[in-house]
């Protein structure tokens, strides 16, 4: 059984057309060389006219199109089939086979990815500028007082006792100075920014039952600081347009994404840890911390939760959470050896530094 052929020597763009005999072991070319099927390679298979191209796997370059006068339904075609539809490209086994192996790799670099890619974006994190990251924060605050027309509270006993938190709570290792403020608005909530900019809401002051409960909020701020999380969130949402906006570009893409970022259960955990070594090595009892969260995770079971939702959309509360301030309480701490974080006096005037500012 005979068939037209275009052969290509894989040199040249050009072809001959060839006369080849379709036999029981292989297709014999006019020269009387056999391409047998078991060497060939199918690179191509036309569903409109039926011709198929084959590469001989004993030979680099060459390729045989065979040509059929009656298309698919071809005689000489069929006979092909018969001895394999991989020879026709019939079976779709061939491409689905690819189409497994490329899907495959694609999940294989996306696991790849995913797993390291909290390694990539704390490598991003180490190569900006400190001056880069202090611009965002800076953003993300200004956006902040925006959206909330407030503005950020001052007052002389205020301010002293507002320092004098942030002092004792001081630690080394951070990259940039720790810079708090207290913003006049009655949400239970505190944000910590790129650059060491942290706002803590009047609300979750006011809510606040001593000096302790802010200092152990604020130790959680800082872990998150230590570790650069809020960068690192910015890197996550943005990616590297981020660049642009610290160079002059959409610097509202920042702030936009600064007041919505949420951290994970692992980054929280982090800070938790964090804020707990703190309190310890500044001798200040976690209890504040401890009593904080457990009222505020009362209220969320009793759902009184308007006053404390925001606090809750970026700071996720868990029993984990609380077992692990009481553990830590349990098993590090010896009662009447904590010292508190304010005096009374300066716990009276952090407590009314908006309503001093206001007057």
């Amino acid at each position: 059984m005979k068939v037209k052929a275009n052969y290509c020597d894989g040199i040249t763009a050009n072809f001959k057309v060839l006369e080849v005999s379709i036999g029981p072991s292989g297709l014999t070319l006019p020269s009387g060389e056999v391409w047998v099927y078991e060497k060939l390679k199918l690179i191509a298979s036309s569903k409109l006219d039926g011709s198929v191209t084959y590469n001989n796997k004993d030979y680099d370059g060459p390729n045989l199109t065979l040509v059929f006068d009656k298309g698919i339904d071809d005689p000489a075609r069929d006979y092909l089939k018969r001895f394999s539809s991989h020879l026709t490209g019939d079976s779709n086994w061939h491409f689905v086979r690819w189409q497994i192996v490329t899907t495959a790799v694609i999940l294989c670099l996306m696991f790849c990815f995913y797993l390291g890619y909290p390694y990539l974006n704390r490598a991003i994190v180490s190569v900006i500028p400190n001056s880069w990251a202090i611009k965002a924060g800076n953003l993300v605050v200004d956006g902040l007082y925006n959206e909330y027309s407030s503005n950020a509270c001052h007052s002389a006993d205020g301010d002293y006792a507002l320092e004098k938190l942030v002092e004792t709570l001081e630690i080394e290792g951070l990259s940039y100075p720790l810079r708090v403020e207290v913003v006049d608005h009655q949400q239970v909530n505190a944000l910590t920014a790129a650059g060491g900019r942290v706002v803590i809401f009047n609300g979750l002051i006011t809510k606040a039952t001593s000096a302790d409960e802010v200092a152990g909020v604020l130790a959680h701020e800082t872990g998150h600081v230590y570790y650069q999380h809020p960068l690192q969130g910015l890197i996550n949402v943005l990616g590297f347009s981020i660049v642009g906006s610290f160079l002059g570009g959409d610097a509202a893409s920042v702030a936009v994404v600064g007041l919505s970022l949420s951290y994970s259960r692992d980054l929280e955990r982090m800070a938790d840890e964090k804020a707990l070594e703190i309190l310890q090595d500044k001798k200040i009892s976690a209890q504040g911390i401890l009593d904080f969260f457990e009222r505020t995770d009362k209220k969320e079971k009793n759902e009184i939760v308007a006053e404390l939702e925001d606090i809750f959309s970026t700071h996720p509360l868990s029993k984990e959470r609380i077992n692990i301030f009481s553990k830590h309480i349990a098993e590090n701490e010896i009662k009447g050896t904590s010292i508190s974080a304010l005096s009374a006096e300066e716990w009276e005037s952090l407590q009314n530094i908006c309503n001093e500012s206001n007057e």
